[in-house]
């Protein structure tokens, strides 16, 4: 199961406390949790977050977004539970945070194999240390998702064997 919460859910002793709700009512799920408030990885807190996370049997979701606004959250990549969760949202910075649009036109992006490629030893470190590893494509404009989702599985698969 995805939680995935807002900009304007910010690192705080009431939101820690909704999560560890949420993690007891769901406690039967493997739950992964998706921030879109740049602070919960900041220098400040991700330590603190990823342990709060590992305490609380929740999985965080590592991010492939762009960068420069305070939704965004760095490209770390980290496992808190036994499952590893990536999700590429491209990196269109023009309309990460505009208003009035589609999914797809907010996430319309097509990544170059380059890019892609920047995330294969991220990959491989997280399957090194868990049990399993998602790996999500959420640019949803035409077949990018899935032409992308087919290079990585290439790049993966020869950096892996």
């Amino acid at each position: 199961m995805l939680l995935q919460f807002p900009p304007y859910f910010y690192p705080s002793s009431a939101s820690c406390g909704y999560l560890s709700w949420a993690a007891e009512q769901l406690a039967e799920y493997d739950v992964a949790v998706e921030f879109r408030q740049g602070r919960w990885m900041d220098e400040g807190h991700a330590a603190s977050t990823l342990d709060f996370l590992t305490e609380h049997g929740l999985g965080y979701v590592c991010v492939d977004e762009p960068q420069g606004f305070k939704s965004s959250v760095p490209p770390i990549a980290a496992a808190t539970t036994s499952f590893a969760e990536v999700r590429f949202h491209g990196r269109n910075a023009d309309t990460w945070e505009a208003r009035g649009i589609s999914a797809a036109e907010r996430f319309r992006y097509d990544y170059p194999d380059a890019e892609l490629a920047e995330w294969v030893s991220r990959i491989a470190e997280l399957a090194s240390s868990t049990e399993r590893v998602h790996v999500l494509m959420n640019n949803c404009y035409a077949d990018y998702g899935v032409r992308n989702a087919s290079t990585m599985a290439d790049l993966l698969t020869t950096a892996l064997g």
